[in-house]
């Protein structure tokens, strides 16, 4: 389920950085690019943790 949280989080930087481009300028672009490097970061922490087992 990670995996699948990171590739969701790597799209949703994706789409936040081509927002931001489609702006180009002003606070609404800074924030989409802020938003954007927030998910990318949240995509490689889910990406690079490991399994959480389960409780027993």
């Amino acid at each position: 389920m990670e995996h699948v949280r990171g590739v969701m989080m790597l799209l949703a930087a994706g789409v936040a950085f081509w927002k931001g481009w489609e702006l180009h300028r002003g606070r609404s672009a800074m924030v989409a690019y802020g938003l954007g490097a927030l998910a990318l970061a949240l995509a490689v922490w889910h990406l690079t943790r490991e399994a959480r087992r389960p409780r027993a």
